[in-house]
């Protein structure tokens, strides 16, 4: 267990499913864009009395970005409302000023198997973003 002291067994199961997946990927990651820093994480959000969501992903940051461009992208699995029902949320998102979103899973319910079949994907996206290393740039 790392810093996550939450014992729903969701939150364990993300855990110790996702963080390994999220290892491994590191080195073909940076192979592909060696300018970057890439590491795996993991923290809670919300309260000391009730964690609201828990987060798991890898962030990619960039060397040498311009300073109106984003220096982070990250792949973000979370998870919230574990006292009613748990929402799971899997995103390809880069960091500020853009805010943009390259990639997004559809996961209509927390279903660890619907997370897992996406992530290929998702990974896919994250390599993708981060050799690119900005944003697609979309014209209004």
């Amino acid at each position: 267990m790392t810093v996550l002291s939450h014992t729903h067994p969701l939150v364990i199961q993300l855990e110790n499913t996702l963080l390994p997946l999220f290892r491994a990927e590191l080195p073909q990651l940076t192979a592909g864009a060696p300018q970057l820093l890439a590491s795996v994480f993991a923290f809670s959000s919300g309260t000391a009395e009730a964690f609201l969501a828990y987060h798991f992903g890898i962030s990619c940051l960039l060397d040498n970005v311009p300073d109106d461009q984003p220096e982070e992208v990250a792949l973000i699995v979370s998870v919230a409302g574990l006292d009613a029902s748990a929402r799971l949320d899997a995103k390809v998102v880069w960091g500020q000023p853009s805010g943009a979103v390259e990639a997004q899973a559809d996961l209509v319910e927390a279903d660890l198997a619907v997370l897992l079949a996406a992530l290929p994907g998702l990974l896919a996206a994250l390599r993708q973003a981060a050799c690119r290393g900005a944003p697609i740039v979309t014209s209004a």
